[in-house]
């Protein structure tokens, strides 16, 4: 009776983990970073992060210890070093180009953004991989959005028994967060959604890699009308910014020869092209004001693929994919020169990766 029995689960186990089948993520947004600890346990602030003096841009507020989000409240933040509730901002509103989309604060300054912009990546399920408070730079891991999982019975009880890892999605996504201030005082914040999907490979399907997918810009604006919501924005509010069109008419950016032609004022376009690098794969280290250069490095899993063993059903259930890393590719170099009332972009040619394949894909996102 009990091997019958046995048998059985492992026969359902089997049959579940075959027709559990990815599908293209959906609107309902329900992100689990792999391998994260309960969220619960991830959402502390750092006291210390104002440990960064070279520039006072970002210097962030001293705190009295760690703060959970769930001392914040709905609308709370951690300004002047108390955890104090952040009143409702009102000069806000959503600046569009093309399908670009950014985040404009009028009244807040990005020390005052920066803890609240950290906790909000974490309630929703993101672990921070990375970050620089001095040049307004975070980067999330890669992590999967479970409400594209199909939901069924079986599922169900193996999240009650603690076995749901045993589905996953074939899709990841990841965010770059921007936090720059504007001359104006205020703060400009732009999240670069990249995506990846894993591909099946060999004639047991037995290995897979991930390869790059495009970026998905009505992602970026669903994440951004989230974020205004956090900071106190009502939905009608938010309704009304994500509907606005581009106030930009002609052309935006055009090829001449080695170099990336963008029309406009010279400060937007430095910050449309860094959201454009961050988006193709060429993640932002560093802007150097002096002489208009973007540093970049090549994200993992865009590079290079990650390729994965797949484990038994019971590894499966009980353990983790075997990840083989490839190594990262150097960090180069993309000069932006101003010219009047356009900007010159160009990659050398001796960076020793395709320039004119970044331009072109760099015009795709700026036209």
């Amino acid at each position: 009776m009990h091997t019958t029995k046995r048998i059985i689960v492992v026969g359902v186990l089997a049959t579940t983990l075959v027709a559990c089948s990815s599908t293209n993520p959906k609107e309902n947004l329900d992100y689990h970073t792999p391998g994260a600890k309960n969220p619960e346990d991830m959402l502390i602030v750092p006291p210390d992060l104002t440990g960064i003096v070279q520039n006072n841009r970002y210097t962030l507020p001293a705190g009295a210890g760690a703060v959970r989000a769930s001392q914040l409240g709905n609308n709370a933040g951690v300004a002047n070093g108390s955890n104090t509730v952040l009143p409702e901002i009102k000069n806000m509103h959503i600046e569009r180009e093309g399908s670009q989309r950014w985040l404009s604060i009028g009244d807040k300054t990005p020390q005052e953004i920066w803890p609240i912009l950290k906790v909000f990546w974490q309630e929703n399920g993101f672990v921070i991989d990375q970050e620089n408070p001095e040049i307004g730079f975070m980067q999330t891991q890669w992590a999967e959005n479970r409400a594209s999982i199909p939901s069924d019975p079986i599922r169900r009880l193996f999240q009650k028994v603690g076995l749901g890892n045993i589905y996953s999605s074939a899709y990841r996504d990841r965010f770059i967060i921007r936090l720059e201030r504007q001359k104006s005082g205020g703060s400009f914040v732009t999240f670069s959604h990249q995506g990846v999907e894993e591909e099946l490979l060999g004639k047991n399907k037995d290995s897979s890699k991930w390869v790059p997918r495009d970026n998905d810009p009505n992602l970026e604006a669903q994440m951004l009308s989230r974020f205004m919501m956090r900071l106190g924005a009502d939905q009608s509010l938010v309704e009304q910014e994500l509907t606005k069109n581009s106030v930009t008419s002609g052309e935006l950016a055009k090829i001449e020869g080695d170099n990336l032609i963008l029309s406009g004022s010279h400060e937007r376009n430095i910050y449309r092209l860094g959201l454009a690098l961050n988006r193709i794969g060429l993640t932002v280290q560093n802007f150097n004001e002096s002489d208009s250069t973007f540093t970049v490095q090549p994200a993992d899993m865009e590079s290079d693929a990650v390729s994965n063993v797949k484990p038994g059903l019971f590894s499966r259930m009980f353990g983790g994919k075997k990840e083989t890393k490839v190594a990262k590719k150097d960090a180069f170099n993309i000069k932006v020169t101003n010219e009047g009332n356009s900007s010159i972009v160009s990659v050398p040619s001796n960076s020793g990766y395709n320039s004119k394949n970044i331009l072109e894909r760099l015009w795709r996102e700026l036209r």
